[in-house]
């Protein structure tokens, strides 16, 4: 089959995921490294012949290949020195002579020799974080990298290719730092700027015997350029090829070969191309940009329709980077293109750009907190149990663990293992894409950081959103959901706050159906229904059950849990049932329990938030204001809807409200209150009026804001105490406290066409 594009396209490279990933250490037979190797994937293991020779005790320059001998090698990057067998599939001695001549073998002391290459087979499977290694050509002028086969970090030596032949080639390296020595004999070549290794080490060219003179060469080492590998490796055998040995695994940045795409598949591609890119002129630019931003070397000209296509269907982002630069009524066509590499398995879910975005937001903390921000975003995912199969890639088990030497590398394979989970199966608006896995999972990270880093991530998800054309209704409710698991996970760092949710429907005589929901407030979404009376019962009968219930549900929580919240929830008509004030008319054998003293008990009443359009929303921005906002008092001045609505219109921010007015117009004023989203309302049900606003006023500011239910259930406490038996106090105040990150639950039947807030 013929190769495409190759006119136009002339060379391979860009950024790809730790070097050291790759690296192997050959050892001999007393476990000592006697030289390197790199893994290719498959089982396999490229390094030299006279490293094997070294390992087995032979002549360095040994001929015949050891049939039925096996080495030992390990993989330093995995923190393991256990050796696994290794036997040769491919062998290939040093020789004298270049390919196309009749071999002559190499010699001890020679200073330049060719070939000198080992193919081996692994007896067993390799450690997690071992990865294959990404591959470009060799040139003149690149920057170099290699490292011992102990595979230790300090041990990385520098150079520069200053001769590159098709055969062989030359580096060079500074007077500084590490030198390239014995035990780097078969390293690989690492270049930065092409994100590949390029080549391996041979040897190190050794000065004449003698007193050294400053004329002569030091530091200069034998290589073998990747392309020699290439053309060693196909001559012995046809099978050898870029693809079985060395091939980037897809999910890498260099791509697979051209060959390997669906001939269905490259002819949908160019027909999208060719109607997206009709003009040269256009072919020209798109190419230019998208060879620029993949890191790749072009030769002058227009390219074609299939040079293009090549790009888009072996390139890792190149359909993401190629979208970027096209016009909003193109994105249609081009999410066409996306469809078309996701079927031909081609990775790559983020541009270049977005990509490289993202890692510079990963501070080092935030890249700590990755991990488990995904595992809460993706509950149902198998990610952690092993990756999925990136491209032609083998499926590996990802380990953050493994990796946590390394935490940019851990943080590139969490991000490109997510980049394969294309939807998170959520609804979304019809005719529009899923939410990807990796968006609901920086959503998720977004949601733990401080705001001006939270603000980030959202332009940055919100930018892959437009792109990807994910509606923004979709993303947004993501968006929430990761609010409401980060306030749940602040939570889960101070004492449980257990709560039991009480909607009560009042039927005559004086007695209520009761529904009920336990809520534990550790924050592992375990709210479950645990009452639903349909028989009416009255107050005492209730207040036996209720207490019964949350002593059940509590005793689990050690000698001295903290006093659970009784929230009930009423209709607007009934919200000055004293609930608080019920009491178990326990008999003289029995232990009294008046509900207001015993647990912190509230009312709510979400249906009036029904009657704005933006209740909700008021709601929401005044509970955040809670620690912060003052404290609005309407007293017997006070006897309009209107008047409250305009002072609750010039402040936004008022989340307490003291009701001091007339018990007649008390009823309205409170309506409005709860219309426009005031979470925390406090009334005195005694009819006089004017005289209780500074105790209420004293309860509300004597102490912090979220502690106002529990200073509440003291208040009645101590009413009690000071009480003459009659369980009545002078003050007895009803609390509204309708927490924002604690929505009440939804009824089992709602009204289809409501509004619940969630």
């Amino acid at each position: 089959m013929r190769v495409r594009g190759r006119r136009w396209l002339r060379t391979e490279g860009a950024a790809t995921i730790g070097a050291r990933q790759s690296l192997v250490c050959v050892l001999d037979t007393a476990r000592k490294t006697v030289g390197s190797g790199v893994y290719l994937g498959d089982g396999r293991v490229l390094t030299c012949s006279h490293v094997v020779n070294d390992a087995l005790g032979r002549d360095m320059f040994t001929q015949d290949e050891p049939v039925g001998t096996a080495v030992g090698v390990a993989f330093p990057y995995a923190g393991s020195r256990a050796a696994i067998p290794a036997r040769t599939i491919a062998w290939i001695p040093a020789r004298r002579t270049a390919t196309g001549g009749p071999p002559r073998p190499a010699r001890t002391g020679d200073l330049v020799w060719y070939g000198d290459l080992a193919l081996l087979e692994l007896a067993d499977e390799v450690p997690a974080p071992v990865r294959p290694m990404n591959w470009a050509r060799m040139a003149e002028g690149q920057e170099v990298r290699a490292w011992h086969g102990s595979g230790q970090p300090f041990s990385y030596a520098d150079g520069s290719v200053q001769s590159c032949e098709e055969q062989v080639g030359f580096v060079d390296s500074t007077l500084r730092g590490a030198a390239i020595n014995p035990g780097y004999s078969g390293s690989l070549l690492w270049c930065e700027d092409q994100g590949a290794a390029v080549g391996i080490v041979l040897g190190v060219m050794e000065p004449p015997p003698g007193p050294f003179h400053t004329h002569q060469v030091a530091r200069r080492t034998i290589v073998l350029p990747w392309q020699a590998v290439q053309a060693e490796l196909d001559a012995v055998d046809e099978q050898h090829t870029t693809a079985a040995y060395g091939a980037s695994p897809a999910g890498s940045d260099v791509g697979r070969p051209p060959d390997a795409v669906d001939p269905a598949t490259w002819h949908s591609c160019t027909a999208l191309v060719a109607g997206l890119l009709a003009e040269p002129a256009q072919r020209a630019e798109y190419g230019a940009r998208l060879a620029q931003e993949l890191g790749l070397d072009v030769t002058p000209g227009v390219p074609t329709v299939d040079d293009i296509a090549e790009i888009l269907l072996t390139r890792h982002r190149a359909i993401a980077t190629f979208m970027e630069g096209l016009a909003a009524p193109d994105r249609a066509t081009a999410r066409k293109l996306l469809a078309l590499g996701r079927a031909a398995t081609i990775p790559g879910l983020l541009s270049v750009r977005e990509h490289s975005w993202l890692l510079d937001l990963m501070s080092k903390d935030v890249q700590d907190r990755f991990p488990k921000a995904a595992r809460e975003a993706l509950p149902h995912t198998t990610l952690f149990d092993a990756l999925p199969a990136l491209g032609h890639a083998p499926a590996q088990p990802w380990d953050p663990e493994a990796a946590r030497a390394d935490d940019d590398t851990a943080t590139v394979q969490l991000i490109a293992a997510l980049e394969e989970f294309w939807g998170d199966s959520a609804p979304v608006p019809d005719g529009s894409p899923r939410v990807p896995a990796l968006l609901r999972a920086v959503e998720y990270l977004a949601a733990t950081c401080v705001p001006d880093r939270m603000q980030r991530f959202w332009e940055w998800s919100e930018q892959v959103a437009r792109r990807l054309g994910v509606a923004s209704e979709a993303l947004g409710e993501r968006r929430d959901d990761a609010a409401g698991w980060a306030r749940r996970r602040r939570k889960r760092t101070g004492p449980p706050s257990p709560r039991l949710t009480v909607r009560l429907t009042p039927c005559p005589p004086n007695t209520y159906r009761c529904e009920a929901w336990y809520d534990a407030g550790n924050g592992d979404d375990d709210e479950r229904q645990v009452l639903v009376e349909d028989e009416p019962r009255a107050p005492a009968d209730l207040v036996r059950l209720l207490h019964r219930i949350l002593v059940r549900e509590t005793s689990s929580m050690g000698p001295a849990p903290v006093v659970p919240f009784l929230e009930v929830l009423l209709d607007q008509e009934h919200l000055d049932v004293p609930v608080d004030q019920w009491d178990n008319e326990a008999s003289p054998d029995e232990l009294p329990v008046v509900l207001g003293a015993e647990y912190a008990v509230v009312v709510r009443c979400p249906d009036a938030r029904r009657l704005a359009p933006d209740s909700l929303r008021h709601w929401q921005a005044r509970w955040a204001e809670l620690d912060n906002s003052g404290v609005l008092r309407l007293d017997q001045r006070h006897t309009k809807q209107l008047q409250v609505y305009g002072l609750l219109k010039e402040d936004l921010t008022v989340a307490r409200v003291i009701i001091d007015s007339a018990p007649q117009h008390r009823a309205a004023l409170r309506a409005v209150c709860l219309a426009l989203g005031v979470p925390v309302i406090v009334w005195d049900r005694q009819e006089l009026a004017g005289t209780r606003g500074d105790q209420l006023a004293a309860l509300l500011l004597n102490g912090p804001a979220r502690g106002l239910p529990h200073r509440m259930r003291r208040h009645r406490a101590r009413a009690l105490a000071e009480s003459d038996g009659t369980a009545t106090a002078a003050l007895t105040p009803a609390l509204m406290w309708d927490d924002a990150s604690r929505p009440p639950p939804r009824p089992l039947w709602i009204d289809p066409t409501g509004q619940e807030p969630t």
